[in-house]
């Protein structure tokens, strides 16, 4: 319960307690109670408004409205008017004190028992007038240290709960900046290996062009400096990306055209898959054709570790401005949505490499419910610029 609800819960109870009392002294004939109303309501509130700060002083406030509650029955006063108040004072000294500061309530209850009700039992007093009582006091104290334990058992599981929170938060992080490194290194290849011939080629038409009017050397002089320059200033930037050391290699990655060799390799290992190629095939840039097969490549993988299929079909549509790419398994018993996720962050690389190229990516359970299903679409011109 919220600290505020607390505080308006104890003034209720605080007010209830204190009128009730009050009404029944100030009905009752002035002179039948020793020391007058004025006296009576003293006490009443004595052992009625430290309920207010019962949670924080336990012990000090159950010792107050104990004095003040045999104070008022020894002036004659009805022992039933404090005995609720008591009795929220006891089981608050359980509930919010400390050791040894709670042991105070089974001390009271002790001293009742040696100097109250033992002499009442000497001078002949029932037994079922007596016990009852000890152990209705013993109940509410014990009652109240169990409800202390449960409260900090329910915040120590709060705590776990938000520890837990807090590391799977950072595991996603720790799986998205990994798979940015990643993405940032072969997108460095990428550039590498582009640059690279371009380089190659200009330095080939230097020699070649013998003759030529210096103009066009000049022209190519360029070409070979901008290649140089923006392959050190691309190093420098996704520099910043990676975080392995050492110098990136420039062999081409892999690109939609090698995809039937991948389902070929995937077949091999035992999964049926039916590829499908659609719309009008064509070279896309490096950075998409890398993309879309890293996408089917991964919810292929995915396929073949976590669903219990034998079949995946996979689909490839060349669009005029966009590539839709889906990877559909057969699913089975027991199939499980985030399946793509165990084991591993496939579906976190998928979706970091999609937005990269500006494309969308859906994943999860087919409408039939039988299988998983991951859908990309990315647009042909690349990243946004």
């Amino acid at each position: 319960m919220k600290p505020s609800r607390l505080v308006l819960l104890d003034v209720v109870v605080v007010a209830a307690l204190g009128l009730t009392a009050l009404v029944q002294v100030w009905q009752t004939p002035e002179g039948e109670w020793e020391g007058g109303r004025a006296v009576h309501s003293v006490l009443i509130a004595a052992f009625t408004l430290p309920l207010l700060v019962r949670r924080r002083f336990a012990a000090t406030v159950f010792v107050t409205m104990a004095a003040a509650a045999w104070v008022q029955f020894e002036l004659g006063g009805n022992l039933g008017q404090p005995f609720f108040a008591t009795a929220i004072g006891l089981y608050s000294t359980g509930a919010h004190a400390r050791v040894p500061a709670t042991l105070v309530g089974p001390a009271a209850i002790l001293l009742q028992i040696l100097f109250v009700d033992a002499p009442r039992l000497r001078d002949g007093d029932p037994l079922d007038e007596v016990v009852p009582g000890w152990f209705i006091f013993a109940s509410i104290w014990a009652f109240g240290r169990w409800m202390r334990r449960r409260a900090r058992e329910a915040v120590a599981l709060v705590e776990r709960a938000e520890a837990a929170e807090r590391d799977m938060q950072e595991q996603a992080a720790r799986a998205v900046a990994d798979e940015r490194a990643r993405i940032a290194g072969e997108l460095h290849d990428l550039v590498a290996h582009s640059m690279g011939v371009i380089v190659i080629q200009a330095q080939g038409a230097q020699r070649a062009i013998g003759a030529a009017p210096e103009q066009a050397r000049a022209a190519l002089e360029s070409i070979e400096a901008a290649g140089r320059n923006g392959m050190a200033e691309m190093r420098r930037l996704l520099g910043l990306l990676t975080t392995t050391e050492g110098d990136a290699g420039t062999t081409p990655q892999p690109t939609l055209q090698e995809i039937p060799d991948l389902v070929a390799r995937v077949r091999e290992a035992g999964l049926n898959v039916d590829l499908t190629i659609g719309g009008t095939v064509r070279d896309l840039q490096p950075g998409v054709e890398l993309t879309g097969y890293r996408v089917i490549q991964e919810a292929m993988t995915n396929a073949l570790k976590h669903a219990r299929t034998s079949t995946v079909d996979v689909r490839i549509d060349y669009q005029v401005d966009c590539l839709d790419i889906e990877v559909r398994d057969g699913g089975g018993k027991g199939q499980d949505a985030d399946a793509g996720d165990r084991g591993g962050h496939g579906l976190v690389g998928m979706r970091e490499r999609v937005k990269l190229y500006g494309g969308t990516l859906d994943t999860g359970l087919r409408p039939d419910g039988q299988g998983f299903a991951v859908r990309a679409r990315l647009p042909v011109e690349g990243p946004p610029r």
